[in-house]
């Protein structure tokens, strides 16, 4: 009888997959996450949370507590929905209160036709979300 051992890549922790993969993968690379350490950075900069972050990207607020813990990495589509909501958020805090970011994202906009930023960057516009922001720091809607 063989035993097959199955395990989720996301689920484990950075020494653990280093050690699965035969230490190709330098732990200090994996926990290393570029858009992980960009999302703590904007998170502190702004009134978000995890919980927030999670609503936005459809995960569990834990999951995304384990990222910024660097206990897990998120997957590469993950990945890149982080990087294009980093550049969001920090634009974002340049043109209105960081404090105000996270009700901004979930509050219907007249510029989008009354549609909420975040539900516009969860269905990967993210572009008109920035486009908005972009034309606010250059007082078009003063």
């Amino acid at each position: 009888m063989s035993v097959v051992c199955r395990y989720n890549v996301q689920d484990m922790s950075a020494t653990d997959l280093a050690s699965s993969t035969g230490g190709r993968a330098r732990r200090d690379r994996v926990v290393a996450s570029q858009a992980v350490r960009r999302l703590g950075e904007a998170m502190s900069r702004t009134s978000m949370d995890a919980g927030a972050v999670a609503r936005i990207l459809g995960k569990d607020p834990k999951t995304v507590s384990r990222w910024l813990r660097q206990d897990t990495l998120p997957r590469w589509q993950t990945r890149e929905q982080l990087l294009s909501l980093n550049v969001l958020l920090e634009r974002l805090v340049q043109v209105i209160v960081p404090a105000a970011t996270e009700e901004w994202l979930f509050t219907p906009v007249p510029a989008l036709d009354h549609e909420r930023p975040v539900d516009l960057i969860r269905s990967g516009q993210h572009r008109r979300v920035m486009a908005l922001i972009d034309s606010l720091g250059e007082g078009a809607f003063a």
